[in-house]
């Protein structure tokens, strides 16, 4: 099966809902005291899952905002689902998302270890809704989850189709999964080009090396308390981190001759710049100064 990490398109962002109170029930699912929602009409369409016939219940909102029931559709799309303090994630081992009821403020993240990747907070027309003691979503959730392939999610006036894997004239997806390499040279040989690591601060040790579609090189670097990871792709694109973060302060910093666009709260969490044909970027959990920051892309 053909797995995807999504480019995710950054999307405005709304202001969050009031989370209403809420308490357990037998299903797993939180009980909210909230107002019931607003419905058109319940839909009576087919589902085809994965080519696969199944009957789920469903319903439209007043702006036309189609809602179906989350945890049956999620485990039939292969989604594991897991509650946790009235806050829901479903994880496929490629994407996840974290979901509260009443709270329209949606984003995606990867779920593939040692990979950073998350879209910037979007909106589909309704919050997640407790309803007749099932939580129902957007049925247009399952695009950005599925590599923002909107073919993946067909509805028509009698049929929802729902196929992971449906053929896409979309740009923005990496059709493979990142490989790992034993070291830097097994590295190199695969994606085609010498990589220009940085010089980071005492301690940091590169503990593992992947290609990401035989285009992006990635080298990740920690020192026990934090990790850094660096990465490299041949062209000029602005932003090559994977890292969708919004941070407090933007800055420019200067290394000899690179200009530096440098991002963080306190400190630097993330570093992007040109040079010789090449576009590179450094993330960091913890952060790192300014003169660190300068020292690596000299």
């Amino acid at each position: 099966m053909k797995k995807t990490i999504s480019l995710m398109l950054a999307l405005a962002s709304i202001s969050s809902m009031g989370v209403s109170a809420m308490a357990a029930n037998d299903t797993g699912e939180p009980m909210v005291i909230a107002p019931a929602p607003s419905v058109v009409a319940t839909a009576q369409r087919q589902f085809v899952v994965n080519g696969k016939a199944m009957q789920l219940d469903s319903y439209t909102t007043e702006n036309g905002t189609l809602m179906v029931p989350f945890r049956a559709l999620a485990e039939a799309l292969g989604f594991k689902v897991t509650w946790n303090n009235g806050e829901v994630n479903i994880n496929d081992g490629e994407m996840q998302c974290d979901l509260r009821i009443g709270e329209e403020n949606y984003f995606v993240y990867t779920a593939i270890k040692d990979v950073i990747g998350m879209s910037a907070p979007f909106t589909l027309g309704s919050a997640p809704v407790l309803k007749n003691d099932k939580t129902y979503v957007p049925v247009k959730l399952f695009v950005p989850l599925f590599g923002n392939n909107d073919a993946a999610v067909q509805i028509t006036d009698t049929t929802v189709t729902i196929d992971k894997d449906a053929e896409s004239g979309d740009s923005t997806e990496i059709p493979n999964p990142p490989t790992k390499h034993k070291d830097i040279a097994s590295l190199e040989t695969a994606i085609g080009f010498k990589l220009i690591c940085p010089t980071l601060p005492d301690g940091y040790k590169a503990d593992s090396f992947i290609d990401i579609s035989g285009e992006v090189a990635e080298v990740n670097y920690t020192n026990g308390a934090d990790t850094v990871r660096f990465r490299m792709k041949k062209g000029d694109e602005a932003d090559i981190s994977g890292n969708y973060n919004v941070y407090a302060v933007k800055k420019t910093l200067t290394a000899g001759d690179t200009t530096v666009n440098a991002e963080g709260n306190e400190s630097i969490s993330k570093a992007t710049w040109t040079k010789s044909g090449f576009a590179f970027s450094l993330t960091s959990e913890k952060g790192l100064t300014d003169a660190a920051v300068i020292a690596a892309v000299k």
